[in-house]
């Protein structure tokens, strides 16, 4: 099956944006509109990239005339942009989180639902062919019937994001911090692989990065439907850039480090059977070939093809466990996720 080319229209030129502009062109099946407010930005990434076109509004872009739209705006716009793109019948793989509130998230799920639009969330890691292997070996035994997880995922934010504090990043109520931004991948993974949360709770606090009102680190512990428990621990200041997660089950342990997966099922000490899925390549590096990965992904889902995204109720229940989790703290209690 020979796919098309098609027109895609990103929305959002920050440092998001731009991942989903190289991926998309990487898979030398799409042509690129650029929808930026920003002059200066919008402006960079023109003379970066070269665009078919770039414009300052969506009536501008005229969504429309679009195969598929990708959101990358802050996460507090994108409800209002969701829902243009039901309107417009245009399909869409949105950045996550899903929202920064509730409000009106289940409304526009609705709207996209009753007009059986693709839409699918931008959480990387689904795509991730080591995360695919460690679903994969979970779902067929290997580890017999898991029951717990430990999730590490800590680095020293402001080397990759040196701007932060002048970033959604920085503002709660764009979706920045410790648990509606970095937490969320985790989440997802969890979610992905472990069922639906039901019992939540965390604590969280700016530990150390300066010049933001979000957090920096959280602590987080979520059981599932199955019994299934798991903890989380994220801090972004930390200089060695981690990203564990063992997965524990009745007959053995797997475990990702980075992109790393190695298994285990005695008591030596040692690991077995370890791939490493992005060997000669550092993190960011395997963290922008995912881009392109998703991207293919996406632009497959159009042709018809199945897609292993996430779903737009995927991250809805991401966003009621992370709203939970920040909530725990706030009132001291673990939190009973409905």
């Amino acid at each position: 099956m020979t796919s098309q080319m098609r027109s895609v229209l990103i929305i959002g030129a920050g440092g998001i944006g731009r991942r989903h502009i190289i991926g998309y062109r990487q898979t030398g099946r799409a042509r690129l509109t650029i929808l930026e407010p920003d002059s200066a930005k919008r402006d960079a990434i023109v003379s970066e990239f070269a665009p078919e076109a770039a414009c300052a509004d969506l009536a501008e872009a005229d969504p429309a005339a679009h195969d598929l739209a990708v959101i990358c705006a802050p996460a507090n716009h994108h409800v209002p942009l969701m829902r243009a793109c039901a309107e417009a019948r245009l399909p869409f793989l949105v950045e996550k989180p899903l929202a920064v509130t509730e409000d009106g998230v289940d409304e526009v799920i609705a709207e996209v639902e009753r007009a059986n639009l693709l839409a699918r969330v931008g959480y990387i890691r689904r795509i991730a062919p080591e995360i695919i292997n460690l679903r994969k070996q979970i779902d067929e035994g290997k580890i017999g019937t898991l029951k717990l997880a430990y999730l590490n995922s800590s680095q020293e934010f402001p080397k990759y994001r040196p701007d932060f504090q002048r970033t959604y990043y920085a503002r709660p109520e764009m979706g920045g911090g410790a648990i509606l931004d970095a937490a969320s991948h985790s989440f997802d993974m969890l979610i992905s692989i472990m069922g639906r949360p039901v019992t939540v709770g965390a604590m969280y606090d700016r530990l150390a990065l300066e010049g933001t009102e979000t957090e920096d680190t959280c602590l987080v512990s979520i059981r599932f439907e199955s019994g299934a428990m798991a903890n989380l621990t994220i801090n972004q200041f930390q200089k060695r850039n981690v990203a564990n997660a063992e997965f524990i089950g009745t007959k053995g342990n797997l475990k990702l480090d980075h992109a790393r997966l190695s298994f285990a099922d005695d008591d030596s000490g040692h690991w077995s059977e370890t791939r490493d899925f992005m060997e000669g390549m550092v993190p960011m590096e395997a963290h922008q070939a995912r881009f392109t990965l998703q991207a293919e992904a996406m632009l497959d889902a159009l042709d018809g093809l199945a897609d292993p995204l996430a779903t737009l109720q995927d991250a809805r229940v991401n966003l009621g466990l992370a709203l939970a989790a920040k909530r725990s703290w706030i009132e001291r209690r673990f939190i009973e996720l409905e």
